[in-house]
């Protein structure tokens, strides 16, 4: 599969089967998704792969931790805890990307950004695999229990959790198109 066609076809996917993508495979994936750009070769990625009773260890110890710390008053407490405790059944494997943190800002900011690299390349060489993908953010990547979990610094970053599988026969295609990219041709005339 050349570039083009990886990037072009590479889409989030959530609907995923219960196969266990292979160990092979996926250490084929992480180690291609670190030759991203990186300056100074901070190399500050780290990778986590959960599977099986992993994912449901992770989740009960957050589920537990955010039981103790949240308002059982506040009516948000319960779905945030109730989801917590299950998300990361919604894949049969979740790679965890994270950033070592620097206290330099300026290493700082161009460390998330290549870890951030490294995340895309991990689905392209996922994509090129055959395997699904989805990239999901938020609360999860904050809460402190996760990085204890992971053995993370509570200064380090969670990048995204990367749900990562063989895509479920009953999914099709993703045919949404982008729009073409907005350019600004600066010192270009018509000729070249």
């Amino acid at each position: 599969m050349d570039v083009y066609t990886a990037i072009r076809g590479r889409r989030s996917i959530t609907g995923l089967s219960d196969d266990v993508p292979s160990r092979a495979a996926l250490d084929r994936i992480i180690q291609a998704s670190v030759w991203a750009p990186n300056h100074h070769l901070t190399e500050p990625w780290r990778f986590h792969v959960l599977r099986g009773a992993a994912r449901d260890e992770m989740g009960a110890m957050v589920g537990d931790r955010l039981e103790a710390e949240l308002d059982p008053d506040d009516p948000a407490s319960a779905p945030a805890i109730r989801s917590a405790r299950v998300r990361l059944r919604r894949s049969p494997v979740v790679i965890v990307v994270s950033q070592v943190w620097s206290d330099d800002p300026v290493t700082n900011l161009e460390d998330y950004a290549s870890v951030c690299c490294a995340t895309q390349n991990l689905m392209l060489a996922a994509h090129a695999e055959g395997l699904a993908t989805k990239w999901r953010t938020g609360d999860m990547c904050d809460y402190a229990a996760c990085k204890d979990f992971l053995g993370l610094g509570q200064d380090d970053r969670i990048v995204g959790y990367i749900y990562l599988g063989h895509p479920s026969p009953s999914i099709g295609p993703d045919r949404r198109e982008r729009q073409p990219a907005q350019v600004s041709w600066l010192g270009w005339d018509d000729t070249d």
